[in-house]
């Protein structure tokens, strides 16, 4: 209460008793005259009790007699008023309903005191509860008339405040109209009445509909009229009535008309109002964030007052709440302006110079929120902002280097002079210390504004060099889906340096966690890390690892379902199976003509349903079956000159698509070759070199055009020519082989480079050169044709027994994995896989598409071109079995007849 406690008694003066009216005089006397007839005395004898109990007090509210309601209502008055224990006890003892009776009584007196207590009593919990059950809502509003007595209204506005507390209860009282007599009663004189009316509007002004009604009923300057009340809690109490009521635009400008601003900050500037300052505050932010109220304070010269008073203000928790309010009202970027044009900027990075650490924070959220203006991060670090917020970042207060963090994440935004203002000022250590901090927003801030510093490629370089990357862990492992996103932002903004490569890889925690938020529920979390993806696969080493971690299979999963895939998703796998042809053509069935494949590209065959691309580490683990070989191509040239230079300036004649795309794989740089690997290399040589120089000496024109065969033939005339010699030889390096293969299972697959392939290269380069694309296809398809096996009839593929030259290889060299120059017997996969490696080594553009039961074939695109008229380039598959060099029209029936089974 504002004023003293009342009671009762008190009020009613002190005149009621407990008695009733006096009993009759005594018929004490002399002996007189007996009447002849005794006359019956009704009359009661008064009784004077002394009440010990509260329970007898409640019996005595059933009583008939006023007085005897008045005396007990007083003593039930002081027992609640003691605790709220008490205020319990007398509700289990069955007092409320019989007091909410007695608030009808048609004695004033009466109704006073037990609305006083009635009142009193909804104070608890448990007694709220009960009272919302009965309907007593009404009648208690009824109380609050003019015409009945001051206290009555009083306690009665007490017990609707009690009540308001609830927001079921709120409701159900705001919809009855009770806020005309409340506002009524704010003009009273009566502290006690005014401030308990204040507080139940302030209750029911939590409804938003409320709010309108208020302005309707004129109330507002009512409650704006009371802000220099004598008694700081109704100050208080109007101050959070109008804090509520500017949330609605109209009574923003009623508060305006009415000159509400005015007298808002002249409140503000008075020294004797000074511990309600911070409630007018909060009051008056909502105000400032209409555009209009801050250009009429600006008008009146009220918002330099306003600075002003911030800075010159001595207590802490004032300046927060001025920092507060300007920051909200600083959200919209018309008020921005404004306050910049009075130097709202300086305030607030002096504010960051005071020694509480709430006014640090407020004053880095407004600077935060100001940071959002181009003009004002300038401002902001020409005021020595930046140094300053360096220094609130390494304070031990977390949240203050929260909001500092988050106003450097603002400040470095699309803005190069901060971002090396930053790095001046030894911000970058910290920040990326702060990656590491105890609140994951912290983190998520610290990676934001790494992130804008990743745009500065000398920035860029010394944040690696302070070990970013390594720290980048922490972020990437919170709880917190912000921080995560926040963390696979900057591992995509960094992964663009080749240098943050390497130690991507080194940590060997970063690629796994990324893999796995790849498939996060949260859509920014799962938009960072797959874009993230995307950036790291042009990298091959970090594109195996991350398919080694199962990257593709958790991507192909999501860009299944519509829901929840997305282009970044769909990018991410793109980017892996661009960077990874094996798994490409493995998963999709086909490579495009700017899909290079190079050394450690491999055919496992197409991947089952629900099944994994395996690694060609994986695949060299496993033991010998009868299954389809795994092919592959490994083939480094050394010394070797290409001519692809020569046959790409011929062929540009023919108006063709010549694009390409990053190439396949890292098996040639993931894995070291060891000495079992080098000698097997050598055995391999001698070898292929002794099968090679048999074809070459029976082809004169190959010798004499090609210079590689005529030193291969040259190599043979210095051997011995026994077959003795020739058999110990291929033996040798078939037990190399053997004995590599075995220690491949230990130490992870060595390949050995295929010297058949390299011959085949230097056979066919010859043949193709200086000539149009039209003439060379054909010729690597006879040449392709003649490696494999030769022609070919439909009617003979089936008995064509390549199957069993197969077997015979892999149990040659002791592993399923095969490679290409090996195989003598080939049909559709085995001579489309040949082609497609050749033709890319020869510049050569061509696709590689699997059909069904082992079908395999390339296209190619070919213009036309009749009398000097050049027509669209068409697609062609080549034939490399039937009819070799012969090219098909796409989606003709003889294209239908090679690409399927029939």
């Amino acid at each position: 209460m504002v004023k003293d406690s009342k009671t009762p008694a008190a009020a009613a003066g002190g005149k009621a008793s407990v008695a009733g009216a006096k009993g009759a005089k005594g018929a004490k006397g002399g002996k007189g005259k007996q009447p002849e007839e005794k006359a019956i005395d009704e009359t009661f004898e008064p009784i004077k009790l002394d009440v010990k109990g509260a329970q007898t007090a409640v019996v005595c509210l059933k009583s008939t007699e006023d007085t005897v309601l008045i005396r007990a209502c007083d003593s039930l008055f002081k027992f609640a008023d003691k605790s709220d224990g008490n205020k319990l006890l007398l509700h289990e003892m069955g007092a409320t309903d019989t007091l909410f009776a007695l608030t009808h009584h048609e004695n004033q007196v009466v109704q006073r005191n037990a609305t006083m207590v009635f009142g009193l009593m909804a104070s608890h919990p448990d007694v709220r509860q009960y009272l919302r059950k009965i309907d007593c809502i009404p009648h208690m509003i009824s109380l609050l008339s003019s015409e009945r007595e001051p206290l009555t209204s009083e306690f009665a506005v007490l017990w609707l405040r009690h009540m308001c507390s609830h927001f079921s209860t709120k409701s159900q009282i705001a919809s009855l109209n009770v806020l005309q007599p409340l506002i009524r009663l704010i003009n009273e004189n009566d502290p006690d009445l005014k401030f308990n009316a204040l507080s139940t509007i302030d209750r029911i002004l939590d409804d938003f509909n409320s709010r309108s009604i208020v302005r309707e009923l004129n109330g507002i300057e009512p409650i704006l009229n009371n802000l220099k009340s004598d008694y700081p809690q109704i100050t208080e109490t109007v101050c959070n009535c109008l804090q509520k009521l500017a949330t609605d635009p109209n009574n923003r400008v009623v508060i305006r008309d009415i000159g509400g601003l005015d007298r808002m900050i002249d409140f503000i500037g008075a020294d004797d109002t000074k511990d309600v300052h911070v409630h007018c505050l909060n009051a008056l932010a909502n105000l400032l964030e209409d555009t209009e109220c801050l250009d009429l304070i600006q008008a009146n010269g009220g918002l330099k007052r306003l600075m002003q008073f911030v800075q010159d203000s001595a207590l802490p928790v004032v300046q927060a709440a001025a920092a507060k309010a300007i920051g909200r009202a600083a959200r919209k970027p018309q008020n921005r302006k404004i306050f910049s044009e009075q130097d709202a900027e300086r305030a607030m990075v002096c504010l960051l110079l005071s020694e509480s650490d709430d006014v640090r924070i407020a004053a880095c959220q407004a600077l935060a929120v100001m940071a959002e203006s181009i003009t004002s991060r300038e401002t902001i670090r020409n005021h020595d902002g930046i140094l300053t917020l360096v220094q609130m970042m390494q304070k031990d207060n977390p949240r203050l280097r929260e909001f500092s963090t988050l106003a450097m994440s603002n400040l470095t935004q699309s803005n190069p002079n901060n971002v090396r203002e930053l790095q001046e000022q030894g911000g970058l250590e910290v920040l990326i210390h702060l990656l590491n901090d105890e609140k994951d927003s912290t983190k998520a801030y610290a990676c934001a504004t790494l992130a804008n510093c990743s745009t500065d490629q000398v920035v860029r370089t010394n944040a690696l060099d302070k070990g970013l990357i390594t720290n980048l862990l922490a972020p990437l492992h919170a709880n917190n889906e912000t921080t995560q996103a926040k963390a696979a932002m900057l591992l995509s903004a960094f992964g663009i340096d080749q240098k943050a490569r390497p130690e991507v890889l080194s940590n060997a925690a970063i690629i796994p966690r990324l893999v796995s938020l790849s498939k996060s529920n949260n859509d920014e979390v799962r938009r960072n890390a797959c874009f993230a993806i995307s950036v790291l696969c042009a990298d091959q080493t970090i594109a195996m690892e991350i398919l080694r971690n199962g990257a593709l299979e958790i991507l192909r999963d999501i860009n299944a379902s519509e829901s929840r895939k997305s282009k970044f998703t769909e990018m991410a796998l793109q980017r892996i199976l661009d960077s990874q042809l094996s798994a490409k053509y493995s998963y999709l069935g086909r490579l495009e003509s700017n899909n290079i494949t190079t050394d450690g590209f491999y055919d496992m065959g197409p991947v089952p349903e629900g099944g994994k691309f395996l690694t060609i580490e994986e695949l060299a683990a496993q033991e010998v079956n009868d299954r389809r070989p795994i092919l592959i191509v490994y083939a480094p040239e050394k010394n070797t000159t290409q001519l692809n230079t020569t046959t790409t300036e011929v062929a540009q004649e023919d108006d063709r698509p010549r694009g390409r795309s990053s190439s396949n794989s890292n098996l040639a740089r993931a894995t070291t070759p060891s000495k079992s690997s080098e000698g097997k290399e050598k055995a391999g040589s001698t070898a292929a070199a002794s099968r090679t120089s048999k074809t070459v000496k029976g082809s004169t024109k190959e010798k004499e055009s090609k210079a590689t065969v005529n030193q291969t033939s040259k190599t043979k005339k210095e051997k011995p020519t026994d077959k003795k010699a020739a058999a110990e030889d291929k033996k040798n390096a078939e037990v190399d082989s053997s004995v590599t293969s075995g220690t491949d299972s230990k130490v992870g697959y060595q390949p050995t480079s295929d010297q058949d392939f390299l011959i085949y290269l230097d056979e066919i380069r010859p043949q193709i050169t200086k000539k149009p694309l039209a003439e060379q296809i054909p010729i690597l398809a006879k040449f392709v044709s003649d490696k494999m096996g030769g022609t070919i009839a439909s009617d003979d593929v089936t008995t064509f027994g390549y199957e069993v030259a197969m077997i015979q290889l892999k149990a040659e060299i002791h592993s399923n994995i095969v490679p290409i120059g090996r195989i003598r017997k080939g049909i559709y996969a085995q001579r489309a896989f040949l082609f497609k490696t050749l033709a890319d080594r020869l510049g050569i553009s061509c696709t590689l598409v699997r059909g069904n039961y082992n079908r395999a074939w390339n296209e190619v695109l070919l213009g036309e071109s009749s009398a000097g008229v050049r027509y669209p380039a068409k697609t062609w598959i080549v034939d490399l079995l039937h009819e070799p060099g012969r090219l098909i029209h796409a989606n003709s029936p003889d294209a239908r007849t090679y690409t399927t089974l029939s």
